[in-house]
């Protein structure tokens, strides 16, 4: 019999019908692509009675499933993949005598070279015949990268890109973004406020991949993802996993929790009313060289057929994977929580400050929980900073209030801001008796009339006073973060560290305050393998020179009594 060579085309659709409220809501208008194949009556048959397609050919870019038609004789057929970049959605066995449409499905090949693999047949008697599998490559040239993140403007090439395939790259091709359907189910994507994906299920999983064709055994990084559940149906548990040579690994941290049915996983992604997104960091460490790309992904452990969105637009950091090529070993670890606001979720400072950190030797374990416009009186309602303070066992706590309040506090005294202080630095060291408290003395803009005090001067002097009065008045404050000075002396030397809103910090004003914290933190100079963390090089220089001066001064005002007052600060050498 002639072997037939079937090759997969595909069709896209559109998945909703118009009076579909929930997928207009969210923006969501394409499907992954699917593909037919249709079996010929001559198919290539190596077991007798059993009809397959001699080959089946997958796109490289888009996240696809394919449509099989096997047939069986006298046996019961298994099926399995035999590498774990497709698989089998639907019909992993087929019984005698039957006629079925096996549907598979693929990773997007984000490298330079076809891949190719079998789709194992196997009958109840031990027979079985593969059938070829192939994928050509998605890039067309190899790449070297050692940081990817994924931060989107709406109407940019890559959102479109992401509507109409369902992958999505960063501004510079440093890293690409795909959902994998293992079901085989249409799976809608759209844009609304970060990249959204409709009827993820159990399984299903978002895939973020890193070009670089030398990473040597060993080799270190840090993964970090910001996303909501937008709706009460969407998936609520996922496991961080990535890929060490032919399998995926998870993280045998201690926050790897179970569900009620003990399966593991890294962090829940809970719909909240009033939106408060997961942020997830964590790091690993490859036992095997890796080829063209390094790859991670978040796999849904419970799932739901609402929708999940990836904060990915403006200022947030929806993904990053960031790669230390110069690091074989870390010096000390610390863990450490973040408490705060949209002040500290722009542009990503506990990402920041964790790859800061690693890229000088210190390993950071992280636990977030950041929502905008939070101040610490609100916090302390919120499930999901409860339930991070609760997890206990951190060495430091940065805690962010809502920046007015400092100055408020210098001007009113209010006691509901001193209360609030209290009460959280009394729950954090109830779950972590040994744990340093740092506040973070934020900076002063233009937002509202320099929030109600007219000028840059009058909220400078305020913000500082304030931050250290509660500090004295409240108790159990190891240290203030002068990250305020930071940005006042930066504003001076005419650094961009406000966005454009004139109120958040910039990419580089976050790095202003990474930087700031790094210092206080670790009290140790950089050395030359300091991170920019995507900064201009020559404007990075120069942060870390004002934020090394600033920490300086800070912690020799505190060895000699010289804080709180900002005529005494001002003027301090």
């Amino acid at each position: 019999m002639r072997k037939q060579k079937i090759k997969v085309t595909f069709v896209q659709y559109i998945i909703y019908k118009s009076n579909s409220s929930t997928m207009k809501r969210f923006g969501l208008f394409t499907t992954i692509a699917t593909a037919l194949l249709i079996v010929a009556s001559n198919a290539f048959a190596q077991i007798p009675g059993i009809k397959t397609p001699d080959s089946i050919e997958f796109q490289s870019g888009t996240n696809v499933c394919v449509n099989t038609v096997i047939s069986t004789a006298k046996e019961s057929v298994t099926l399995h993949a035999k590498d774990a970049w497709f698989g089998v959605a639907n019909r992993p066995s087929i019984a005698k005598r039957q006629k079925h449409t096996v549907r598979l499905w693929a990773e997007p090949n984000f490298t330079t070279k076809e891949r190719t693999s079998s789709l194992v047949i196997t009958t109840t008697d031990g027979k079985s015949h593969e059938i070829k599998v192939s994928q050509p490559p998605y890039l067309t040239s190899p790449t070297t990268h050692t940081a990817a993140r994924l931060m989107l403007q709406k109407g940019a090439s890559h959102t479109g890109e992401w509507e109409e395939s369902g992958i999505c790259s960063t501004h510079n091709g440093s890293g690409y973004f795909a959902v994998v359907p293992v079901h085989g189910k249409p799976l809608a994507t759209g844009f609304d406020k970060g990249l959204t994906i409709a009827s993820l299920d159990k399984g299903d999983y978002l895939l973020f991949v890193m070009p670089n064709g030398d990473i040597k055994a060993g080799a270190l990084f840090d993964f970090g993802c910001t996303l909501n559940a937008s709706d009460e149906l969407s998936p609520t548990h996922f496991i961080f996993e990535y890929w060490d040579g032919s399998k995926w690994v998870a993280p045998q941290s201690e926050r790897l929790r179970r569900t009620a049915n003990g399966e593991p996983y890294s962090f829940y992604n809970k719909y909240f009313r009033s939106a408060h997104y997961t942020t997830f960091a964590e790091s690993f460490r490859l036992e095997e060289a890796a080829t063209e790309c390094v790859k991670v992904r978040l796999r849904v452990v419970k799932g739901g057929q609402g929708v999940t969105n990836i904060a990915a637009r403006s200022a947030y950091v929806g993904m990053q994977l960031i790669h230390y090529p110069h690091i074989r070993s870390m010096r000390d670890s610390h863990r450490i929580l973040f408490v705060g606001n949209s002040f500290t979720y722009y542009f990503g400072t506990p990402f920041m400050l964790k790859e800061i950190a690693a890229s000088q030797g210190h390993a950071i374990d992280a636990v977030v929980s950041i929502k905008g416009g939070q101040e610490f009186a609100e916090h302390l309602l919120l499930e999901r900073t409860i339930e991070a303070i609760e997890r206990g066992g951190y060495d430091y706590a940065f805690l962010q209030d809502s920046s007015p309040n400092q100055a408020y506090y210098a001007d009113t005294k209010r006691a509901d801001i001193r209360s609030a202080s209290r009460q959280i630095n009394q729950l954090t060291l109830k779950h972590s008796p040994k744990c340093r408290i740092i506040y973070e003395h934020t900076w002063a803009c233009p937002y509202q009339n320099y929030r109600g005090f007219g000028s840059y001067e009058r909220l400078d002097a305020l913000l500082y006073e304030g931050v250290h009065l509660l500090a004295k008045e409240v108790g159990n404050v190891w240290g203030i973060s002068p990250i305020g000075e930071g940005f006042r002396q930066g504003r001076m030397a005419n650094l961009p560290l406000l966005y454009r809103d004139n109120r958040h910090q910039s990419r580089e004003g976050a790095y202003m305050k990474s930087c700031i914290n790094y210092l206080y933190l670790f009290g140790e100079p950089f050395d030359e393998r300091v991170a920019d963390c995507g900064i201009n090089p020559q404007i990075a220089a120069t942060i870390r020179r004002i934020a090394t001066e600033v920490v300086a001064k800070a912690r020799k005002a505190e060895k000699e009594g010289k804080t709180g007052e900002w005529k005494i600060w001002s003027n301090y050498q």
